[in-house]
């Protein structure tokens, strides 16, 4: 299975890359620490953890970043263009809407399982937004970056949409579709744990499946794997 770091450097689009690249040493740090927080929470975890874990000293860590806030902002936005980089393919290709749409869930899902601990960064950073858990500057960022997930929520609900007036899928209420959507794709935060030996042919067995489940929730009749 690919790494994290693997595919962030084979596979960031120029459409949604940072402005500055820092570097391997920059994503090494990122992906420690998104375990850390996968592990721990935001509150739980320590610089000293993520020094821990990437087996370097905090003075490295503080070289990149000013506080604990600024790297889980990070990661948080590293997630984020994991996510957008596994879609854009897809909008970029020519296809009917419900095809995209089932290649767009599939991609999410995939997404969220290679990338898992950065995914629920993004996750418990949603919540934390919601609970004004952090600082005003930090608070900021963080609803910046919350835009961001919106906008791309923005390209599920367009493809929702078009396939809706195809006739592929049915839903009353576009927001609670894609909400509903959402949860489904997500589920793997939740539930899936990575094993030693797991094969590229169990993960796309496993996200097939989620698209199955994501696409008869909003009442498609066709085919499915």
């Amino acid at each position: 299975m690919q790494t994290t770091t693997g595919m962030m450097a084979a596979a960031q689009p120029s459409k949604y890359r940072r402005q500055a690249d820092a570097g391997l040493s920059r994503m090494e740090i990122m992906e420690g620490a998104a375990l850390c927080f996968e592990e721990r929470g935001f509150a739980a975890t320590s610089l000293d953890h993520v020094a821990a874990r990437i087996r370097s000293t905090k003075g490295r860590i503080y070289h990149h970043y000013g506080s604990k806030a600024e790297l889980f902002l990070d990661v948080f936005r590293a997630g984020m263009m994991m996510n957008f980089a596994a879609i854009e393919p897809i909008l970029a290709a020519d296809m009917p809407a419900i095809d995209r749409l089932k290649a767009l869930v599939k991609a999410h899902v995939l997404s969220v399982i290679r990338t898992k601990p950065f995914q629920n960064v993004v996750w418990e950073g949603v919540d934390m937004l919601r609970q004004g858990a952090m600082r005003d500057r930090e608070h900021d960022e963080l609803t910046d970056l919350a835009r961001l997930r919106d906008d791309y929520a923005v390209h599920f609900q367009e493809v929702l949409d078009r396939a809706r007036e195809a006739g592929d899928i049915r839903y009353r209420t576009v927001k609670i579709a894609l909400n509903t959507l959402f949860m489904c794709m997500n589920g793997p935060i939740i539930w899936f744990t990575p094993r030693d030996g797991q094969g590229e042919d169990e993960i796309e067995a496993i996200a097939d499946e989620c698209v199955l489940y994501a696409m008869r929730l909003l009442n498609y009749a066709g085919d499915l794997p």
